[in-house]
């Protein structure tokens, strides 16, 4: 572990092949016990975290991984890998990080900030291509989260979107066997819609955005609703604005599998998310607007 203004774990790995690069952290640290190391109050910034594979024992992979890299760096490690604890034992392989810090946005394939969304107060964007959502507050990542979107005969569509109604527990209309937790729908015909379910690695839903069961928790909480008419037949302010965006490309490598060698592949970066966003940015900040207005009505006498 790291200890600067928190704790931070530095990966232990019994791979011998990557025993010199362990080695050569710790040389500029203070030992203090087998598993805890200090840095010190020199260093000017945290670590730059590179990639690695590792083939860790398939059963009770994820126990074995809480016990390797602590209940931080496990949760961390399934988001890397869009796995859930289910499915993370699945692969032969898997990607860690060298170095575990309790901080998820350090390891996020998102920009940490987005000036074309300084002025909106909250938007969730959904990549595809990566399989990955990230939440923006006043242009500023706040969360990030591995995705199972639609699968190749069911895809989901990209476009804007916003979150409508939730349910902290719902039926699946496809089957009535699937119990979707921490549900926000997104398209209130076709029933697109955020949710908990497995994610085993690659797009596989009916359409949906899959989550972990803690992201569909945090989002359930986060977003914001739409407001309706008392008949609920008009949409007076709408929720919270959702970009999906991108193709995932089912017969090339996933994406963030190449974070040991080409990370810069399992990212996406400022230039790109504009070039999305423009499209979107001035219906986004209008309904944001009219919805101010529904709940604050004083907005609008004063103008």
């Amino acid at each position: 572990m790291f200890l600067i203004s928190a704790i931070l774990f530095v990966i232990r790995c019994s791979d011998n092949k990557n025993s010199n690069q362990a080695k050569a952290q710790i040389d500029s640290t203070i030992k203090t016990q087998d598993s805890l190391i200090l840095i010190k109050e020199s260093i000017p910034a945290l670590p730059v975290i590179n990639y690695i594979f590792i083939s860790p024992p398939k059963q009770n992979r994820y126990k074995f991984l809480i016990e390797e890299y602590d209940t931080i760096g496990a949760k961390i490690i399934l988001a890397l890998n869009r796995l859930d604890e289910r499915f993370i034992r699945k692969p032969d392989s898997i990607v860690v990080p060298d170095t575990i810090i309790n901080d998820k946005l350090l390891y996020s394939p998102f920009p940490k900030h987005i000036a074309l969304l300084e002025s909106v107060k909250k938007i969730l964007l959904v990549d595809q291509r990566i399989q990955a959502f990230a939440a923006y507050e006043f242009g500023n990542l706040v969360n990030w989260g591995p995705t199972s979107t639609g699968k190749r005969s069911t895809p989901t569509p990209n476009g804007l979107f916003h979150t409508n109604w939730k349910s902290k527990k719902t039926i699946s209309t496809d089957n009535p066997e699937w119990i979707l937790k921490w549900y926000f729908n997104l398209e209130n015909f076709r029933g697109v819609s955020l949710h908990q379910y497995e994610l085993p690695g690659y797009p596989a839903s009916h359409a949906c955005v899959r989550l972990l069961e803690e992201d569909a928790f945090w989002i359930y909480n986060w977003a914001e609703q739409w407001i309706l008419t008392k008949d609920g037949e008009v949409i007076l302010a709408y929720g919270t604005p959702v970009i999906i965006y991108g193709q995932y490309d089912f017969k090339g490598i996933k994406p963030w599998l190449l974070l040991p060698t080409e990370p810069e592949k399992a990212t996406v970066n400022e230039d790109e998310l504009n070039g999305i966003i423009n499209e979107h940015i001035l219906t986004i900040i209008n309904r944001q607007q009219e919805r101010e207005k529904i709940l604050n009505p004083q907005l609008s006498m004063g103008n």
